[in-house]
């Protein structure tokens, strides 16, 4: 009986020492022992461009250091159309033939610096910055010929247009198991001003919200 009761004192201590306080933990799982790590992530984001609701996708990753600070590269690209009836009234002015509504394209991509808080709770928050360029312009389809009903030429490049972006957001992040963290968030994007035909300057700045899927060791 002594000895039942000795272990029954001595494995709760033992159980508490083999934890790492300092380990994140996570909902499913323990958490990682790596002080490092790495991670790259699918993300999802719904905006607006142009007063129009609009999808952009796009990829994300880093490297992790000491489980609270992410250094990496991210990028997003315009998914969705966004037609422009004011670019087209421009290309009749021009003496252009348009065979149908013009569409802005758009991507971008950078640094990403990505702070993390309270990273050893399954449940914590990250600051996601992201620094960079992108390139935006109209992608217009008119006929070779006036009359053409099948051949068409695609303009992309003649107005296109860089552009820098400056994005902070916030995301709460749930650590699911040991190597996948789901991230739920919202970010502003600035961008400089845009010169392009019929084109408001501000037409690629606005909120986004963002779900993102991380895969790696943290």
């Amino acid at each position: 009986m002594r000895t039942l009761l000795l272990l029954l004192l001595i494995l709760p201590a033992t159980i508490t020492l083999a934890q790492d306080p300092n380990e994140p933990r996570t909902l499913f799982g323990s958490g990682s022992e790596h002080d490092n790590g790495g991670w790259g992530a699918p993300s999802v984001a719904l905006t607006e461009v142009m007063g129009k609701p609009s999808l952009l996708t796009g990829i994300k990753g880093g490297w992790l250091v000491d489980h609270r600070f992410t250094l990496g590269i991210a990028g997003y690209g315009l998914v969705t159309d966004v037609p422009n009836k004011g670019y087209d009234a421009y290309l009749v002015e021009q003496g252009e033939t348009v065979r149908h509504t013009s569409q802005l394209r758009m991507g971008y991509g950078g640094l990403l610096l990505e702070p993390v808080i309270g990273y050893r709770s399954p449940v914590h928050v990250t600051l996601p910055v992201l620094i960079g360029a992108g390139v935006c312009a109209y992608q217009t389809f008119t006929p070779w010929q006036p009359g053409a009903d099948t051949t068409h030429r695609v303009d992309w490049f003649d107005r296109g247009q860089a552009f820098f972006v400056l994005e902070p957001g916030v995301e709460v992040e749930l650590s699911l198991v040991r190597i996948v963290r789901l991230a739920v968030g919202a970010s502003y994007r600035f961008t400089s001003d845009i010169d392009l035909p019929a084109t408001p300057k501000d037409a690629l700045r606005g909120f986004s919200g963002a779900v993102t899927l991380k895969v790696g060791r943290f």
